[in-house]
């Protein structure tokens, strides 16, 4: 049977996925601002309560996702054999090199606080600096002198790098300031966060659709739908993680 608790930690990790806290993820569905605070979640007798159907339809429609899709990923974190976050599905946990299990793909464990004395650099560039050539080599992978040096607040392992939006086009799913990971050779899954990279072209980022054929919904201009065209130059790298 599902508890409360699941449904609340399974929509947090939806929302972490997708840049939002808890107050932000109220703020865009049109809430008020407290409605998934942690401290409302628990009845004075200590036991989680359940969240309002309403309040939840209205979450997923913010954030994009499919009640199919949130039961699939309540059902799937509530297996011992689920993938684990980050991971393409029906991956075990940990079975990428140099990662632990729980860890995201691309990412590392916190260091701990006496290795944690500087923060990590790693590859970076601004959004809008993306669409110049020479940025990735043949595996979409981040490469050549363009590229800044950025720190990191966490272990961030190549070939992931970070872009820093500098942009409110895309407001609220990336806010001006933040900064994203990316991690190129993750694949997207329907309902993930994205960039379609190509040479020439502007940069696009935006929710993944399904279906035959891969297709990306911009952020700045939801009512299109961008096809991924094939192609050498043309890479769609999945976002992982935003920093606020």
């Amino acid at each position: 049977m599902i508890a409360p608790q699941e449904v609340w930690t399974t929509l947090d990790r939806l929302a972490l996925e997708r840049g939002f806290t808890p107050s932000a993820l109220a703020r865009a569905a049109g809430l008020d601002a407290t409605t998934f605070n942690p401290s409302r979640r628990v009845g004075a007798d200590g036991a989680y309560r359940w969240p309002s159907v309403n309040s939840l339809l209205r979450a997923l429609e913010a954030l994009h996702i499919p009640l199919t899709v949130f039961a699939a990923s309540l059902e799937g974190a509530r297996g011992s054999s689920a993938a684990a976050p980050g991971l393409p599905g029906g991956m075990p946990a940990g079975q990428m090199s140099g990662r632990s299990a729980g860890a995201p793909y691309g990412m590392l464990p916190p260091a701990s606080s006496e290795g944690a004395q500087g923060m990590r650099q790693v590859c970076s560039l601004p959004f809008s600096q993306l669409g110049q050539s020479g940025l990735f080599d043949r595996q979409g992978h981040p490469t050549g002198p363009a590229w800044d040096e950025q720190d990191c607040p966490f272990s961030i392992a190549a070939p992931a790098y970070m872009v820093r939006i500098d942009t409110a086009r895309m407001e609220p799913v990336l806010r001006e300031g933040a900064s994203a990971v990316v991690v190129p050779g993750l694949v997207p899954r329907a309902q993930d966060r994205a960039l379609l990279l190509r040479v020439g072209a502007e940069p696009c980022a935006g929710f993944v659709r399904g279906g035959e054929s891969l297709s990306i919904e911009p952020f700045a201009a939801p009512w299109q739908v961008l096809a991924v065209p094939p192609g050498r130059d043309v890479w769609l790298h999945r976002i992982v993680m935003v920093t606020l």
